[in-house]
């Protein structure tokens, strides 16, 4: 029986805890022969708090009660930051020494911050790109070290321990990357639409690297807020209102609202969707010419508000490539399929936890490769 445990152990990842404004999800996956079965899983509210100081002690009491209702086996855990709180932007940079390269990240980030260095947590990535004049294109992301270590306090208040802080659209190209790691399978490029609450962010990978990553200013709050506008409801209407609609974006046949409603909510986002679509459009045109004409095989949606009616149709309609919501192993399909039996209320589609599962694959993934910590996973 102790072999087995420890074997059920080993496949497991560690909790993946997602941060949004919103909410806080926490899921753990195991792998078991290439699928990924769920181990624990639970979802809880972030609260409004008004008083600053009682932050900290509410959200580490939403978390404990996250936690022990979860089901998860062991207690070691990857964190993603909101994305409000964190800095996303690329820059161009000559090319340098990896150790050149990270100060040099550092005293840009703390720049556009408006910090002190020390205050200042940053990473980057080399996405491929080379502009004129020899220059690096380079993806910097960047926070407060106090941002990170109000969160982290809060996770390890709950019991869990914390051993990365990792980006959300890190943990989403880890998802999709789960059989193109091999050297061989660089050539496959494939373009991933992530669609959270308060932005999107579209990814281009060769094989399991990012080449592209643009992050786009509108999401599920912004859809939101226009059918808020357009239909004379209260914020917290509009969007009980769009989640109702969210639950039936990948069944077909099956409506929650009254048909009269469900087409003005629709009329009222066709303008956000078709400039969500055309930036979209704009970044693959921008891929096209750095890249030199490479083109994605493969356009992935998904993210908590991907199953908005309309949308996928939406932006096929604008690239003129077909949108598919999972990749070629139905890994969304069968990471459904397992939250059903899991879990005890409904926490919406399979692609509202494609962060969470990512974080959780990040230790399996770093069992595989042995490699050097970045300064975020020193930081948590």
């Amino acid at each position: 029986m102790r072999m087995l445990l420890d074997r059920f152990r080993d496949g497991a990842g560690c909790v993946g805890v997602e941060f949004t404004d919103r909410i806080v999800r926490l899921l753990q996956v195991r792998s078991w022969r290439e699928q990924l079965d769920v181990t624990g899983v639970s979802i809880q509210q972030i609260p409004r708090s008004t008083e600053q100081g009682s932050e900290l002690d509410v959200l580490s009491a939403r978390l404990r009660s996250a936690v022990v209702a979860g089901g998860f086996v062991g207690r070691r855990c990857a964190v993603s930051l909101p994305r409000s709180d964190v800095q996303l932007y690329v820059t161009r940079l000559p090319d340098m020494p990896d150790e050149e390269l990270a100060e040099a990240v550092r005293w840009e980030a703390a720049d556009r911050l408006g910090l002190d260095r020390q205050s200042v947590e940053a990473d980057c990535i080399r996405t491929g790109a080379v502009a004129e004049g020899g220059r690096n294109e380079v993806l910097i992301v960047a926070t407060p070290t106090e941002v990170i270590e109000r969160r982290l306090d809060a996770v390890m208040s709950a019991g869990l321990r914390p051993m990365a802080v990792d980006t959300h659209f890190g943990a989403v190209a880890r998802l999709f990357s789960r059989h193109h790691r091999r050297e061989a399978d660089q050539s496959s490029i494939r373009a991933v639409i992530e669609v959270g609450d308060t932005s999107t962010t579209l990814m281009v990978l060769h094989g399991d690297r990012i080449a592209l990553c643009r992050n786009l200013d509108i999401g599920g709050y912004h859809m939101d807020a226009r059918v808020s506008e357009h239909l004379g409801l209260e914020l917290d209407a509009a969007a009980d209102l769009r989640s109702v609609r969210l639950q039936s974006g990948m069944k077909t046949g099956l409506s929650g609202i009254d048909p009269s409603t469900d087409r003005a909510v629709h009329e009222s986002l066709r303008p956000l969707l078709e400039e969500l679509a055309r930036d979209v459009l704009m970044c693959l045109r921008y891929y096209g010419v750095t890249f030199k004409g490479q083109r994605p095989s493969r356009l992935m949606l998904t993210g908590a508000e991907a199953c908005e009616p309309g949308l996928a149709a939406a932006i096929a309609q604008r690239c003129s490539m077909n949108v598919d919501m999972d990749d070629e192993q139905g890994t969304l399909q069968r990471l459904d399929s397992s939250l059903t039996g899991n879990r005890a209320v409904n926490c919406g589609p399979a692609s509202a936890w494609s962060v969470a599962s990512g974080l959780s694959l990040r230790s399996l993934a770093a069992r595989r490769s042995r490699r050097t910590p970045s300064k975020l996973e020193r930081a948590a």
